[in-house]
């Protein structure tokens, strides 16, 4: 098997590795030669890439992001000529692009949405079968009316994204039900949930060390522990600024019972330094997801606590979750983030 991975999160590569283990058959012996191409957006990304070269793949790349592009070529260059400058551009910025560029060729291609730096892999490679992992809650949700998208298709030539562009055939889900109507006919299910369940204790460790190779690792007082997940609402410009968002999350915490063990788990995408803020609370390290906890017995939360993120619903540990988002709408500037708490949906199974 060969395989090109693409995306920008931590959540990207937990997905990744979790299809990589699935495509071959549950066995660590069977993942073939796969490489990670990984956009420079999370902070710190670069510290796992040691660990992810140990089984899972053979290289990983750190490529840039799309404000760098925009700045480099200009906004006109990079609003209306990006199909045909960014491949070229990113080729000379990023020469293992071209390196690797016959075995991406040669490989099956999956990409975590077609965004920023992305969209090299769907101008390049649209002549194959591209497939998509879904970018969570966004992945859920039409981000564009259709005059956008016509815009895009035949001005800017600019990608649609979240797998509507017709270069992507396939998309992996979680939820593949809850996707847009326009999009199910191209869904998979790609349940974390189901996944893990899969997974023996080997292999769990394995996933668990590439991000927390502290041995050592445990959280006190299970039995009260409420969990609060952050979300990088300033630094997207979700709000207005760091104070609003401090602000939110101090009321947020205050909703919590006073018996509870708060434990908060800073999103890996932050630079919101938690501890300036919060006394008496326990702030875990933001780079690993969430999820990662449940591989592992004695990590347990009678409480968690999120805006909308959708990691809280794949949360088996957390026995009962509330998703405020809906208590601060009038706090948030971004369209798109009001639209999307006001259809969210949980798993009902939760």
């Amino acid at each position: 098997m060969r395989r090109t991975y693409v995306g920008s999160t931590i959540y990207h590569i937990y997905l990744s590795i979790l299809h990589c283990i699935r495509d071959s058959r549950y066995n660590l012996e069977a993942v073939g030669e796969n490489v990670l191409f990984l956009v420079e957006s999370t902070p710190m990304i670069e510290d796992l890439i040691p660990a992810l070269k140990k089984r899972f793949f053979r290289d990983v790349f750190i490529i840039s992001e799309r404000k760098d592009h925009v700045a480099e070529l200009g906004k006109f260059k990079y609003g209306f000529r990006r199909k045909r400058l960014l491949p070229e551009y990113l080729e000379k910025k990023h020469p293992e692009l071209l390196a690797e560029k016959s075995f991406i060729k040669s490989s099956d291609l999956y990409l975590c949405d077609t965004d920023s730096s992305k969209s090299y892999f769907l101008y390049e490679f649209a002549n194959k079968p591209i497939q998509m992992i879904e970018d969570g809650a966004r992945t859920y949700r039409k981000r564009h009316s259709d005059f956008e998208q016509f815009i895009k298709t035949h001005i800017t030539k600019t990608p649609i994204g979240s797998g509507f562009d017709k270069e992507v055939t396939t998309i992996f889900a979680q939820f593949p039900n809850r996707l847009p109507q326009q999009l199910r006919n191209k869904a998979k299910e790609l349940n974390i949930k189901k996944e893990t369940a899969k997974l023996d204790n080997k292999t769990k460790n394995e996933i668990f060390q590439i991000f927390i190779s502290d041995p050592s690792f445990q959280i006190d007082n299970a039995e009260n522990n409420a969990l609060v997940l952050t979300q990088p609402i300033s630094e997207d410009k979700v709000v207005k600024d760091e104070t609003v968002k401090i602000a939110i999350y101090q009321d947020l915490v205050s909703k919590i019972p006073e018996e509870m063990n708060i434990v908060l788990k800073v999103h890996p995408r932050e630079t919101t330094l938690y501890a300036d803020h919060f006394k008496d609370i326990t702030i875990l390290p933001a780079l690993f997801p969430i999820e990662i906890l449940g591989l592992r017995e004695g990590f347990y939360f009678q409480q968690g606590y999120t805006l909308f993120s959708t990691a809280l619903s794949n949360l088996e540990i957390v026995e009962d979750r509330f998703f405020l988002g809906k208590d601060y709408l009038d706090k948030f500037t971004a369209r798109a983030t009001k639209d999307l708490i006001k259809n969210l949906v949980v798993d009902p199974s939760n």
